[in-house]
């Protein structure tokens, strides 16, 4: 075989192994005058002297850039250089002619004119490079790159020398120069020590005087961004010397240059970047392995100039922020950063932490899009479903009801599709990124623990599983979206049921492993269960009030979404028994244990009594522990104190749901009964420390057990209690011996009532003979005739000093109790009988005279003063009220009273004043009116102050604009045919007024029926059953609600067609009717009784209206009544005034004829 002859380098037979490139090192010189530099840099086509003569001027510029003693001189040096260099024509360096503008939006003047746009600087370089770009010369390829960085960021720091940098930059975007920039940029990869200082060079030209040339440099796009997506995958590689490896990589470059041009380039260039896949993707490809500076650069660069650029449109930052994008970055959670001095920068991962929850929670950044709440992409919340079909299937009529237990479509596909790669449990800044995405897209949680099965919530004590407890913890405290969606009312149809108990309870979180966990020998994973159970019926109370909330219009389908929730729920969630039986284990010594699951078994109490009822739980040994614990004092810690507290508090609370509670049974362990160690505990607790539930509770059960009178008005035990916290301040060892004698007598008086009820009439009765008096109406509590049956033992024991705790405990009490209101005879007959026992027990009289009208000593603070009991005698003594003072009384003016002037006095007032000083108000009045031309002009006035008021930015102009609107809407038909009804008219001049002021009780009622519809019933009167039947929307407000509902009704009250609206028959009784059973009310104070008088005497004033309360409501018997059942003679005189007004109002002759002369007899 002959030989084989070589093809050349470039031959198909070369070897394919990449050959090592072994660069020799330029020579260089000192510079000391420009006629040497511009020797150096003229073209020569020895490229052994061109090179050395830019590896010169390199190394000059490099000096001048460190700065250092002779500055000053080189940089003249420079200068004179540059000025023999200037291009004919151009402005010379100093003169101010610069292009330049340093806005930083890269808007510079870059058309200059013809003339100058051809001018080349620095021609000799240009020629040099151009030169040996041609005969392929890498060398010299490589060094007029890195000398025109360097160069171009010297002049950027000085102001004069601005204009030639500026030429300079628009030079290297003449043609020429852009094709080897072009050339330079797609050299092979290899070559990095080509391509790297191009990319300098394009960077510090892109950055100069603020972005001035970033707009050409832009255009010549073809160019300047060629092989960018390559050139950002070029790093160092293994077997690179040291040096090389120290300096910035091809991709440091690039990168570099990147973020520069989306720094400078205006938004539709951005945009254009950032469409640009190939060159996004490889902005992230590798920032796992860059270095931390460079990371820290891509990271805030982005974020200032792309995510938070509110120019750059919301398509460009979303092809940007991929998945895989958001996936790379996150990645930096793990990122090895190594050791540095300056601790107060923020690490790697910390600043990913920061990118990512800006991207992801923040809906202009483009990842985040707007979701419906927990409604699913492919439902409808509003469709409109036929009424005949919804009654007979119910939830089963909505078709995707049940759809959505396996697979959940969203609209978050690209967090959906990034959430899965991120590890909450092992992270506690992954944790708090997953959840906050939650909080804005509620939609994913049930989609994240569909798809997320890798990890269960079965108990293993191990760091993996504490960091999940914490993850879904945090993940259940999140609140349901208001109106579980995003708009500012709830939809017609309830959200999928397996979607809302998904937000309350992820999947992982199932009856099988909340069981285990409950169980689980270790205390802190038990203890993660039963928070997370606490917080979870927190959100189930929540998400059922939602779903029973008033104003949904089709309430039996949302009642059977929530009644479904409840039920979801309890299979989801452990039994009611594996709760108590996880309370019960909890040692005594794990205080918040114990107190959050005394908690959750309250909440089960109050949530879902039918399920924590079944389990009949037996509170009272817990009940007894709790209080054995507090009255023992065996807690020095305040915190461990407010705890136990709350624990207690809990148990009282079951303890009142349970009817099976043993209050007076002492149990084995404990002298004293359940009730009395709670009373020991009340007076017992330290200054500060907030007992209302407790107190609250011993009233509550002291009125059950009738240990005190159940009548309104009683103090119940607060002069026990005063007294009690009075002797232990006092005289505190006397306590130990009260306390048995004090819980013998009110066990006694529990278990047998009746029998100190009878021996308190027996007293009452004594009192009465030896007096000659009457004392019917006396009353003291039935513990004090248990004390007085119970102090004869004691006297006989041997021990006197039970006695004689007695002797001070016994008068206060007892004066305490007069000045609470009890009878003062019969309490100063009942101790001079405890003072005979005293002086029987003692042989002398420890206690020798009833104190001073049985009133507190001084000093006594905390005691509510009360006037004492009025006698018989003084009760029987009426008062007469006569007709003019009858009047004076119940006659109030009317608020719809006709003012034409109305019509034109609001016309140059603003909205403040029309709806605060009464001209909005007046208008509205005028629809009562008897003139047919005064309520159109009235109606038409309305709809201009709405529409005025729309377009105001009065704080509560929605509502009230709703409110004049449906009014309007509801008089357009009827006002040609006679006057507004005066119902419809006084609700909306009330309403008004509460719209006014949003912390009005009513303000939620009044909105809530504003929403139902735009026209009112004339024939109803507006929010009357809610008030009267429903509980009140905010606190305990029935009775001020009752209050505005009975001035509505007055105004309600001018003619007889008003009148037949009130005993008009109705589901719950005609109105007028519920309003006299209403003043039947023994809690109602003499204020409401009195307005519901005035509404029958406004009655009386309308034609036929006396007859009608005579001969339809039988008002005469209940006035008798009423005069015979009050104890206040002024009140009693007013109903005896107002029989005689209805008496000389109606027809007499028809009243006879159906009552006969008892009607006139009473009257």
């Amino acid at each position: 075989m002959g030989k084989r002859f070589s093809q050349g380098g470039d031959a198909a037979g070369a070897p394919r192994k990449r050959q090592r490139i072994v660069h020799e090192a330029p020579t260089s010189e000192d510079i000391l005058a420009s006629r040497q530099l511009k020797a150096l840099l003229s073209f020569d086509q020895d490229p052994v002297r061109a090179r050395h003569g830019l590896q010169s001027f390199k190394v000059y510029l490099d000096v001048l850039l460190q700065g250092g003693d002779g500055h000053e001189e080189r940089f003249t040096v420079l200068t004179d250089y540059l000025e023999s260099t200037r291009p004919w024509g151009s402005a010379a360096i100093g003169s101010g002619n610069g292009n330049g503008n340093g806005n930083g939006n890269g808007n510079g003047n870059d058309e200059d004119e013809g003339e100058d746009e051809n001018q080349i600087y620095l021609p000799e370089i240009m020629k040099t490079w151009s030169h040996y770009a041609q005969l392929g010369n890498d060398n010299i390829m490589s060094a007029v790159p890195v000398a025109l960085a360097l160069l171009l960021k010297l002049l950027s720091q000085n102001l004069e020398l601005v204009p030639f940098g500026l030429g300079i930059c628009r030079t290297l975007l003449q043609k020429r120069q852009l094709e080897l920039i072009s050339r330079n940029l797609t050299a092979d990869k290899g070559k990095a020590f080509i391509i790297s200082p191009t990319l300098r060079m394009l960077k510090e030209a892109m950055c100069f005087d603020g972005g001035a040339v970033a707009r050409p440099i832009f255009r010549a796009r073809a160019s300047t961004l060629k092989a960018l997506a390559r050139n950002m995958g070029i790093v160092h590689i293994g077997d690179e010397d040291e040096q090389t490896a120290k300096r910035p990589s091809a991709r440091t470059n690039a990168v570099s240059f990147l973020l520069s041009a989306l720094k400078f380039l205006h938004p539709e260039a951005k945009r254009e970047i950032l469409f640009q896949r190939d060159i996004v993707s490889a902005l992230t490809r590798d920032i796992k392995q860059d270095p931390p500076y460079l990371v820290a650069e891509i990271l805030n660069g982005l974020r200032d100039h792309v995510l938070l650029d509110d120019k750059v449109s919301r398509e460009a930052k979303s092809s940007l922020l991929g998945a895989a994008t958001l996936v790379r970055i996150s990645s930096l959670y793990y990122y090895r950063q190594p050791a540095v001095d300056e601790s107060n920068l923020p690490s790697i991962a910390d600043l990913a932490h920061d990118f990512l929850m800006t991207a992801c929670t923040t809906p202009s950044c483009g990842v985040l899009r707007q979701d419906t709440g927990l409604y699913p992409r492919e439902t409808d919340p509003d469709a409109a479903l036929p009424s005949a079909e919804l009654d007979e299937l119910g939830l089963e009529a909505i078709v995707w009801m049940n759809r959505f237990k396996t697979e959940v479509p969203v609209r978050n596909f690209v967090l959906s599709n990034f959430m899965p790669n991120l590890r909450p449990w092992s992270s506690i800044k992954q944790n708090e990124l997953v959840t906050s995405i939650f909080r804005v897209a509620p939609e994913l949680v049930a989609d994240f623990f569909i798809h997320n099965k890798s990890f269960t919530f079965e108990p293993k004590l191990s760091t993996t599983w504490i960091g999940y407890a914490a993850f879904l913890f945090n993940t259940v405290t999140l609140p349901i979206p208001a109106s579980f969606c995003r708009g500012p009312a709830f939809p017609e149809l309830p959200p999928p049921t397996s979607i809302v108990i998904d937000n309350i309870l992820p999947l992982p979180l199932n009856q099988k492993a909340l069981v285990r966990c409950l169980a689980h020998k270790s205390k802190m994973i038990a203890f993660f269960a039963t928070r997370i159970l606490v917080i979870a019926i927190e959100k189930v109370d929540v998400a059922v009030r939602m779903h029973q909330d008033p104003s949904h219009l089709n309430k039996a389908l949302w009642a059977e979404a929530g009644r479904r929730l409840v039920d979801e729920f309890c299979q989801r969630s452990p039994g009611i028994k594996d709760m108590i039986n996880s309370y019960r284990s909890i040692s005594e010594e794990d205080i918040l244990h114990r107190e959050a699951a005394s908690r959750l078994l309250r909440l089960y109490y109050e949530v879902i009594p039918q399920v924590a009822l079944m389990a009949k739980f037996d509170v009272s040994p817990f009940l007894e522990t709790a209080l054995g614990r507090l009255s023992k004092q065996q807690l020095e810690d305040p915190k461990d104190l407010a705890l136990s507290l709350k624990e207690l508090e809990n148990l009282l609370t079951i303890a009142g749901y349970s009817p099976g509670m043993r209050w007076f049974t002492a149990s084995e362990g404990l002298t004293l009964s359940p009730f009395t160690i709670l009373l020991k505990v009340y007076v017992d607790a330290p200054h500060g420390v907030a007992l209302t539930k407790v107190r609250q509770v011993l009233n509550f059960v002291a009125v059950e057990q009738q240990l005190v009178p159940a009548h309104a008005g009683h103090p119940r035990l607060l002069p026990l209690l005063e007294s009690l916290q009075s002797i232990k301040q006092s005289s505190p060892k006397l306590m130990g011996d009260i306390w048995p004698f004090l819980d013998n007598c009110l066990t006694r008086c529990a278990t047998a009532p009746i029998k100190y009820l009878e021996s308190m009439q027996d007293a009452i009765q004594g009192l009465a003979e030896s007096t000659d008096e009457g004392f019917s109406e006396a009353v003291v509590s039935p513990i004090t005739m248990a004390m007085l049956e119970q102090l004869p033992f004691v006297a006989k024991a041997t021990d006197k000093g039970v006695l004689k705790a007695l002797g001070h405990f016994l008068p206060k009490f007892l004066s305490l109790s007069a000045a609470a209101g009890e009878s003062a005879p019969l309490l100063d007959d009942l101790f001079t009988k405890m003072s005979a026992h005293f002086v029987k027990g003692l042989k002398k009289a420890s206690v020798t005279s009833v104190p001073a009208e049985m009133g507190p000593k001084d000093g006594q603070d905390g005691l509510a003063t009360r006037v004492l009991v009025p006698s018989q005698k003084d009760n029987s003594a009426g008062e007469n009220i006569t007709d003019e003072a009858l009047q004076i009384l119940l006659e109030v003016s009317e608020n719809l009273a006709a003012d034409n002037s109305a019509l034109v006095k609001w016309t140059n007032k603003t909205v403040d004043e029309l709806v605060d000083e009464g001209y909005t108000t007046s208008l509205i009045a005028l629809l009562v009116s008897e003139h047919a031309s005064i309520r159109k002009e009235a109606l038409i006035n309305i709809l201009k102050v709405a529409a005025k008021l729309k377009l105001s930015d009065y704080e509560e102009k929605d509502q009230i604009w709703l409110l004049l609107s449906e009014l309007a809407e509801t008089a357009k038909s009827h006002v040609d045919d006679g006057a507004l009804p005066s119902p419809i008219v006084a609700f909306a001049w009330h309403a008004l007024k509460v719209l006014r002021d949003p912390l009005s009780s009513l303000y939620p009622k009044v909105n809530a029926f504003l929403t139902r519809g735009p026209v009112w019933t004339l024939d109803r009167l507006p929010l009357v059953d809610e008030i009267l039947t429903e509980e009140p929307s905010v606190g305990d407000s029935y009775y001020a609600q009752l209050n505005w509902l009975l001035s509505y009704l007055l105004d309600s009250l001018r003619t007889p067609q008003d009148l037949e609206l009130f005993h008009k028959k109705r589901v719950r009784g005609p109105l007028l009717e519920r309003l006299l059973a209403l003043a039947n009310n023994s809690y109602m104070r003499l204020p409401l009784r009195t307005q519901v008088m005035r509404v029958v005497y406004r009655a009386t004033g309308i034609a036929g209206g006396s007859t009608t309360l005579v001969t339809r409501f039988g008002i005469v018997n209940w006035l008798e009544a009423q005069r015979l059942g009050t104890k206040d003679a002024k009140e009693a005189g007013m109903y005896k005034a107002l029989l005689r007004r209805i008496w000389s109002t109606c027809d007499q002759e028809k009243v006879l004829k159906w009552g006969g002369k008892g009607v006139e007899a009473l009257c």
